[in-house]
């Protein structure tokens, strides 16, 4: 191996530990905002709840809040399961290269990719629509 080509190879591993590390980092992150969210929505509830008027209305429409908050930490969870999954699949593919099932399995690397993109992509989603939902309930209730 020529020492441009093991440059190569070192600059690949060192970005794809970053790229793991950052995809990684951003799963943990939505985990942790929907779940800080559901949490901070929780105690919202709990003090209208004990208030003397009826916020009934607000009450109802926060609780379809945590459930989004809920999902998304869930969808975050399964992120990190199928980041994990599209590492494993890369690693195969490599492990296979030259063999029959490397197309099988370059495929499989980039359909749980592309799955694994989307419900990153949903975690903060379902943040941005369970923050309306809250928004949606507490003006319709309360004002």
């Amino acid at each position: 191996m020529s020492q441009d080509s093991d440059m190569y190879v070192q600059m690949f591993k060192h970005m794809n530990e970053k790229v793991i590390d950052t995809a990684n980092l951003f799963l943990r992150s939505a985990i942790l905002i929907n779940g800080g969210a559901a949490v901070a929505v929780l105690g919202f509830v709990a003090s209208i709840a004990k208030a003397e008027m009826n916020y009934s209305v607000a009450i109802v429409g926060v609780a379809d809040a945590i459930a989004y908050f809920a999902f998304g930490a869930a969808l975050g969870v399964v992120g990190i399961a199928l980041a994990y999954f599209t590492n494993y699949a890369a690693a195969a593919t490599f492990n296979a290269r030259d063999t029959a099932s490397e197309p099988r399995l370059a495929i499989a690397k980039r359909i749980i990719h592309v799955v694994a993109l989307g419900v990153a992509v949903s975690t903060i989603g379902l943040f941005v629509i369970g923050v309306l939902t809250v928004k949606a309930a507490i003006t319709d209730g309360i004002v």
